[in-house]
């Protein structure tokens, strides 16, 4: 069955990618400037705000332990977010100048690709 849930933030391309971690999904800031979190099972929706403005950031999420990782698109930086704490920090990659990075992510044995 799908159905939608109605989301109060505006824009277009808001999130692009969503991972899971227990029965939270966490949906990676694209365009918008913040992490959603779906809980599954209520299908409550909350937002963390990333502090980062701007367009095509992040795109692409995956899971590594407890931490989700997001593949920075057109920033300068891998978004990493703690799915028990919900803290969030940003991992440089400034070492790479083309405007667009990566479109996705994922996780294989101990590494990320």
């Amino acid at each position: 069955e799908i159905h939608y849930i109605p989301c109060l933030v505006q824009g277009k391309q808001k999130w692009g990618g969503i991972a899971a971690y227990g029965s939270k999904l966490f949906c990676a800031p694209k365009s918008a400037s913040c992490v959603l979190i779906i809980d599954a099972e209520t299908e409550e929706l909350r937002t963390i705000p990333c502090d980062v403005n701007g367009d095509q950031k992040w795109q692409g999420i995956a899971l590594y332990g407890s931490k989700m990782f997001c593949a920075p698109a057109q920033t300068s930086s891998v978004l990493v977010i703690n799915c028990e704490t919900e803290d969030m920090y940003t991992l440089p990659v400034d070492e790479i100048s083309a405007l667009w990075k990566w479109t996705g992510i994922a996780c294989y044995g101990n590494n990320l690709y």
